[in-house]
């Protein structure tokens, strides 16, 4: 069979054991006769699949790690037919789920990189948005994760949160950095209206101090030898996220699972949030878009300008026909002017001050005449 166009695969699995206060992702509480029929349905939608294998797989959630061993165990050979040669395996897990057994049974699979949400390292914190985990939990994993050969582990940190002070997010980031962790991604906490905070109306904190979280990430990491590569992530040098780098080269993705999002052949779609209708309908959409030229060239400006090396000019010339300063000639300029972007012989990335004002860069991007084709 002809090779896949997408070489990266998601699987969005929507059991949680325990809701966290900030989540708005597809969720609903872990129950096994469900979690059943999830998988059951995940082997459906991947049977359409047969013969196509992926450079990435990434099983996010919800939380992957709340499945049974024996869930586990079949989502993993469900998968495994779909492994490519030196294929980046990623699963999310939380620390207080994530068992020895477990680990060793996605070694087992070959799942070779893992996603530890740690969020804090306060108790206090933690417990106030809903995590489950103490910090014991979290060092333990890591280590069994090293004991059983998973050394490409990254950690997701929070900031922004209730009561947080930049005190308390420095401990966070001085624990991060001594775990030797080679990918760090860390997020500002968003007040989601669906969200048990977005419902007691719980407040964001104002944008000056969540920059002052944020220039204390980038200075702390950069200094422990970390790369700022893209707006919210880290890593050590070579270590990347190649998954992700998926989604901000702007390539194509295969999603499967309820609310998962993907992109193949010019066409995005978002899979149904409802579990039930996912479960017992076929493959519904929330969203299925098909992509105009316009839309795609905006599409990969905003995508590839939250990486700090930017968008390399002869990818867009490739993918488009056309330069990417020819299309976006006043955007450019204007932005250029204004100390946001910065255009090279090869790429054209954003500043510091670019990326924190990223937002007003990608509207002037917007205002671009439509391209026939």
């Amino acid at each position: 069979m002809e090779q896949n166009k997408a070489k990266s695969l998601y699987i969005h699995i929507p059991f949680c054991q325990h809701i966290c206060e900030y989540c708005d992702f597809v969720r609903v509480g872990y129950h096994q006769d469900l979690a059943d029929r999830f998988l059951k349905r995940c082997e459906q939608d991947l049977s359409l699949r047969q013969g196509e294998t992926f450079e990435t797989i990434y099983i996010g959630g919800g939380t992957p790690s709340a499945l049974s061993i024996e869930q586990l165990k079949t989502l993993l050979m469900l998968i495994r037919p779909f492994i490519d040669v030196n294929c980046e395996f990623t699963m999310e897990a939380n620390p207080e789920n994530f068992s020895e057994d477990k680990i060793k049974l996605c070694v087992e699979y070959g799942v070779n990189r893992i996603s530890l949400g740690v969020q804090s390292v306060q108790s206090k914190l933690l417990n106030l948005i809903g995590r489950k985990h103490t910090l014991e939990d979290a060092q333990n994993v890591i280590s069994l994760l090293r004991k059983w050969g998973i050394d490409n582990i990254s950690a997701d940190g929070m900031y922004g949160l209730p009561t947080q002070t930049l005190a308390d997010f420095k401990d966070t980031l001085t624990w991060l950095i001594h775990q030797k962790l080679p990918h760090v991604s860390l997020y500002a906490l968003t007040i989601e209206p669906n969200s048990a905070f977005g419902r007691k109306h719980v407040q964001s904190i104002d944008n000056s101090l969540e920059g002052d979280f944020y220039q204390l990430a980038d200075d702390m990491l950069s200094d422990a030898g970390y790369q700022h590569y893209e707006i919210s992530n880290f890593c050590l040098p070579g270590m990347e996220s190649r998954h992700n780098l998926t989604y901000w080269h702007y390539e194509d993705f295969v999603a499967i699972g309820p609310g998962a999002a993907g992109k193949e052949n010019h066409r995005r779609y978002t899979i149904t949030k409802n579990i039930h209708r996912y479960l017992t309908e076929g493959i519904i959409f929330d969203e299925d878009i098909q992509l105009s030229v316009t839309d795609e060239m905006f599409e990969f400006v905003m995508m590839g300008l939250r990486l700090k090396k930017g968008i390399e000019l002869r990818r867009f010339k490739t993918r488009f026909g056309i330069s990417i300063e020819t299309v976006f000639n006043k955007a450019i300029e204007k932005n250029i002017e204004k100390g946001w972007l910065i255009f090279s012989d090869t790429h054209v990335f954003p500043s510091d001050d670019g990326r924190l004002f990223l937002h007003d860069v990608l509207i002037d991007f917007m205002e671009v005449e439509p391209v026939n084709g």
